[in-house]
């Protein structure tokens, strides 16, 4: 799969400030990969130092990451928070 904008909700604040959710049926390598979040950069104003809570699976195999977003070059990229 790929990033879909219909999981994704800004939960408040501002660029650079911004907490959103995001579910996803993918697997956390798969949304914390470079450019998984591009399209959000326009869709939501996504912004470096904006938090993501990302539930990726779906059921009983449900995990919560946090990532941290960095934007630059066009491009947007996520690190995990540990």
């Amino acid at each position: 799969m790929s990033y879909d904008s219909s999981t994704m909700r800004l939960m408040g604040g501002v660029p650079g400030q911004q907490l959103f959710l995001y579910r996803t049926a993918d697997a956390i390598s798969a949304v914390s990969a470079s450019g998984y979040f591009n399209k959000a950069m326009a869709e939501y104003n996504l912004a470096s130092g904006d938090i993501i809570l990302a539930v990726t699976g779906f059921g009983s195999l449900s995990v919560l990451d946090a990532l941290v977003a960095t934007v630059g070059g066009g491009a947007a990229s996520t690190s995990l928070l540990s």
